[in-house]
């Protein structure tokens, strides 16, 4: 007031001798100006509150089982969770098939609920007190974020302190309370580590109900011990509502989730059915996804992946304390339950082509822009309505197993997941393939040779039209198509069946220079005893010529002399799918090599040595090399007039039918396959 006082006063004086100049005329030849007075500052504004100060505590209740919870619910036996605030719908176990599934017990739900992260990451597997955390939890992510951070665990399961002990031993927890089981224990140390502990976070642990429920199942014990854990969620409640009234500049966030359900007649099992699966997580704050609590659980599982997770509550925490990693150094699988949404349901597989990994998300709400990082390095920016990304941007030297860690930011938040790619080194189409290459029938809208346009497969049926597979159903993707063959079966033959098409024979054997023919083959494997390619007579394998055939779900190449045959080589295929099939025939070196290249059985190889006596029934009939059909044209005809209950289903599809005049090497045949490219881009 003193200082205020003089201001004024100095201000007045000023005022008279203004006044005073004015009146007097001094100053020059006119009157002087009224000058305006500075302005009187006014009562310092006050200081702005400093920030409150982060804090949590975390309830895990363990064996608590969502119907019997809903039934708890239903009777009011649990005020103290129901009227938390918000109460989610959650799962743990992670993902059922994947490398994220857990067993659902005590320890690796445990596992995940502290570190965010699946046992994948953590690598916590059962309860055996002899493991130890493999990823960081949220003790040393705070305390390395905030030094001076306090922490404590109180727990009645033992098998929670032995788990930390590694923890406690580094300094990143300041109390471990070992209660032995007893559940009050823990009320007692929790409230006073609340209530005067001066602790940033603190972790209680309640087992109760599944004591109770390995003893004597599910039952009105069992619902009593449902409505005990409730008074002790209530007690902890009370301290922190008397901590929350002492310390103003403290802002608290309460989490109470149910760890892990148990089995069919109330023992902690593990095996991973919704019973055992399907948790809820209440917190005291607004959650930024809101599902109602289905009444009852599901089936399966999956609808529930949906839903919250027990790796979100880590993320959730960390959010609040402040102590979250930044996005290149982010290793955690769950996404934050509160502020900013994150990414959910995050996915990733290894793609199509064994050469990147496919990513898939959902999005609770659509932020500005979307950050891909792998292994803390960002890979892509997308709009923030993308739903996927395909990340090829990786090359290892060569085929194998690779792990990454894919970290996807929602705007500013960041979630997380370990993906293995299955990469096969990309093999691509060998320039020496067109030497030697004196056919190619693309057969996609065209029985036509892109070689030599005069020469065109034609149908052993006059008149037959060919049909094609529908555009991206052949085997190159994208608008490539095929050449379809149709059933034979039905009560008339050839006019309901396609009856194959042929090239003249010598467009494709020699009897005396080396060659080789290759193409991409699919069927539904239900023919049997049937030619795939032939220039021969199919009624035995020992006519003269040579064949393809299909027997079930394998492939036979056959070389016949007339009275005898070079052995029978069956290789596997996978039904629906294409397949590269080719035969490679070294004349003058006497040998004939068999391929069949499936994505599945991978790449298959047999060899079989000539006589001068094969070499001469390498043309076989001389009467056409046959798609569909044998060397004759009559195999599928005389087989269903033969006996008029034989029937040939099923369906024989080409594509890409290529001929040399030289035998192909191994690695070019595996180039072919291989590759997944059309020839065609080698020949302009």
């Amino acid at each position: 007031m003193t200082i205020q006082r003089g201001r004024l006063a100095r201000a007045a004086t000023s005022v008279g001798t203004l006044l005073l100049l004015a009146a007097c005329g001094g100053g020059g030849g006119g009157a002087t100006p009224f000058l305006p007075l500075p302005p009187v500052p006014g009562p310092a504004a006050p200081a702005p509150a400093p920030a409150q100060q982060p804090k949590a505590l975390v309830i895990g209740v363990d064996g608590v089982q969502y119907d019997a919870l809903q039934q708890a619910f239903a009777s009011a036996r649990m005020p103290a969770l129901q009227g938390l605030g918000t109460v989610l719908p959650a799962y743990t176990g992670g993902i059922k098939g994947k490398p994220t599934q857990q067993q659902a017990t005590d320890g690796p739900s445990w596992a995940t609920l502290l570190t965010g992260a699946w046992a994948d990451r953590h690598e916590i597997r059962s309860n055996y007190e002899g493991q130890s955390f493999k990823a960081d939890t949220v003790f040393k992510l705070l305390k390395q974020s905030r030094p001076a951070a306090r922490t404590a665990t109180i727990a009645s399961w033992s098998g929670l302190p032995q788990l930390l002990r590694a923890d406690k031993a580094a300094g990143y927890i300041d109390l471990v309370k070992d209660c032995d089981g007893n559940d009050s224990c823990v009320s007692t140390e929790a409230s006073a580590a609340i209530e005067g502990g001066n602790y940033d976070l603190i972790v209680a642990d309640y087992q109760g109900p599944a004591q109770v429920a390995d003893a004597v199942g599910y039952g009105a014990d069992y619902q009593n011990a449902l409505a005990q854990a409730d008074l002790q969620i209530t007690a902890l409640k009370a301290s922190l509502a008397k901590r929350r009234a002492a310390r103003p500049d403290e802002n608290w966030m309460l989490i109470v989730t149910t760890t892990h359900g148990l089995g069919a007649t109330g023992v902690a099992d593990g095996i991973p059915m919704p019973s055992n699966l399907a948790t809820v997580i209440a917190l005291d704050k607004p959650a930024s996804i809101s599902p109602a609590l289905p009444a009852a659980l599901p089936t399966a599982i999956e609808p529930w992946y949906a839903y919250a997770a027990s790796a979100d509550i880590a993320p959730t925490l960390l959010t609040h304390l402040s102590a979250r990693p930044a996005a290149d150094k982010y290793v955690i699988d769950g996404s934050p339950l509160t502020g900013a949404p994150g990414v959910r349901q995050l996915s990733a597989a290894t793609n199509k082509k064994f050469n990147g990994i496919q990513l898939n998300w959902t999005l609770p709400a659509t932020p500005a822009a979307i950050k891909v990082l792998r292994d803390g390095v960002t890979v892509a920016t997308l709009p923030g309505n993308a739903l996927a990304f395909e990340d090829t941007t990786m090359t290892p030297a060569s085929s194998g197993f690779f792990t990454y860690n894919y970290t996807v930011v929602a705007d500013d938040t960041p979630v997380s997941l370990r993906a293995t790619l299955n990469y096969v080194k990309p093999i691509v189409l060998l320039p020496s393939l067109t030497t030697g290459l004196t056919h190619l029938f693309p057969l996609k809208t065209t029985l036509a040779d892109r070689i030599d346009n005069a020469q065109v497969f034609t149908p052993w049926v006059t008149g037959a039209v060919p049909a094609y597979a529908a555009a991206g159903d052949g085997p190159f993707g994208g608008t490539d198509a095929a050449l379809k063959s149709t059933s034979y079966a039905g009560p008339t033959v050839c006019a309901a069946c396609d009856g194959g098409y042929r090239i003249p024979t010598s467009k494709v054997s020699s009897t005396t220079t080396a060659f080789s023919f290759g193409f991409w083959f699919r069927s539904d494997a239900t023919r049997t005893g049937m030619p795939i390619v032939s220039n021969k007579n199919w009624g035995s394998g020992d006519n003269a010529g040579l064949a393809i055939g299909q027997y079930g779900s394998t492939i036979r190449f056959n070389i016949g002399r007339g009275g005898a045959r070079l052995g029978d080589k069956n290789m596997s295929f996978s039904a629906n799918t294409w397949v590269y099939v080719a035969m490679t025939i070294d004349v003058p070196g006497l040998k004939a090599s068999y391929y069949v290249y499936d994505p599945v059985y991978g790449m298959q190889t047999d060899s079989g040595t000539l006589t001068s006596q094969y070499v001469a029934a390498l043309n076989g009939l001389n009467n056409g090399f046959t798609l569909n059909e044998d060397g004759d044209g009559g195999y599928g005809p005389n087989y269903r007039n033969g006996n008029a209950s034989n029937t040939i289903g099923g369906r024989f599809d080409f594509s890409e039918f290529g001929t040399w005049s030289r035998a192909l090497t191994a690695t070019e045949v595996t180039a072919i396959a291989r590759s997944g490219t059309s020839l065609t881009t080698l020949v302009p």
